[in-house]
């Protein structure tokens, strides 16, 4: 009876920590929410370019060397090759910060770009000391 008290006393709990934890990450509104398109574009253009930086932090001589991972633009999602000794963590927090600003931007530029039809990635290859992604 009283191993009976103790596991619903614990699944109630663990019930209680998760609807808690659902419930606040829920309600995480988009830092990007109210800002303006002008510190949309200046925000984008900064964060993208840091990612790159930390992306690409090589020249490319193996193309064995380079991963791809996904990232959203105004567009759509795109890919970027990124080296295997790059932290994968750091830089994956970095892309998903950066594809809520797009949340918020995409809606606001798509209407006036035109944007290329989306292409599956096949390989990293390296041209010219960059890696670059070859495409179907």
């Amino acid at each position: 009876m009283k191993n009976l008290s103790i596991l619903g006393f614990t699944s109630l709990l663990a019930c209680s920590m998760l609807f808690v934890v659902c419930k606040s990450e829920s309600h995480l509104e988009n830092p990007y929410k109210e800002k303006t398109e002008k510190e949309l574009e200046t925000l984008s253009n900064e964060k993208h370019s840091k990612i790159i930086a930390l992306a690409n932090p090589k020249e490319c001589t193996d193309p064995n060397d380079w991963k791809i991972i996904d990232i959203q633009t105004v567009c759509g999602t795109n890919h970027i090759p990124y080296h295997r000794s790059v932290d994968k963590t750091t830089l994956q927090n970095m892309i998903n910060d950066y594809n809520k600003l797009m949340e918020i931007y995409q809606p606001m530029m798509a209407p006036r770009i035109n944007c290329t039809t989306y292409r599956k990635p096949l390989d990293v290859i390296c041209k010219e000391g960059k890696a670059t992604i070859k495409y179907e």
